[in-house]
């Protein structure tokens, strides 16, 4: 063989050797994105997950009722009824749930929770809610001339380390009314009243049962405060 032959087969051999690499160098490429892809995927699962108990939280907690507050309340007023409905929301005001006597609650913080062996950080945030007074939609920027006490919205916030930060945004509506029960009438004043009577206040008799729950009884009247 010739020393031309030779400087041509090393040539080959070189160029062989470097598509080689070039291909190995993209399949470890390729094998890193899918497996980045694989953990992002279920990243998001789990995170969906620890969102939505939230969302399922707070629908049990909206449409409860304790001796101090209505369920609403604790979600308008948070944590616990009592807070205001400026101060106590908004992006610096960060609440998590939890059980307490065997309900859900809502309280301030930010909870650390292992899911399938992985740590996750989990808040949410309550934020009041405005509606354009022509159409009735929700305004993308809060307008307190245009508030709706009835809808509040909730952004649930989830991060990993190591992971993207996922982000989940529910509205809640307020549709559940507090019940009380009279079983007398014969207080001046006292109804029955028509569909379109503009009454608004409730009969002064002294026989009412405020922690009735009203179901089936047709000599209930309902209030509607917050």
């Amino acid at each position: 063989m010739d020393s031309s032959n030779r400087g041509q087969i090393l040539t080959e051999l070189i160029i062989a050797i470097t598509i080689t690499a070039i291909l190995a160098a993209i399949g470890a490429q390729l094998i890193g994105v899918s497996f980045y892809s694989a953990g992002t995927s279920e990243d998001r699962q789990a995170a969906s997950r620890l969102g939505e108990e939230v969302f399922e939280a707070l629908r049990a907690i909206t449409q409860g009722n304790t001796s101090s507050t209505q369920g609403w309340n604790r979600l308008y007023l948070p944590p616990d009824g009592m807070g205001t409905a400026s101060s106590s929301k908004g992006t610096e005001n960060f609440y998590k749930i939890l059980i307490l006597n065997n309900t859900w609650q809502i309280a301030s913080g930010t909870e650390s929770i292992v899911l399938d062996d992985d740590e996750y950080a989990r808040f949410f945030i309550i934020e009041n809610v405005s509606r354009d007074a022509t159409s009735g939609n929700i305004q993308s920027t809060y307008n307190i001339s245009n508030d709706d006490p009835a809808t509040q919205k909730v952004t649930v916030k989830i991060s990993k380390t190591g992971a993207l930060d996922f982000t989940f945004v529910k509205y809640f509506t307020r549709y559940l009314n507090e019940s009380t029960a009279q079983t007398s009438w014969g207080s001046p004043g006292c109804g029955p009243f028509s569909a379109t009577s503009t009454q608004t206040n409730y009969c002064s008799e002294t026989d009412i049962d405020v922690n009735a729950n009203c179901v089936g009884d047709s000599t209930c009247f309902r209030l509607s405060p917050l």
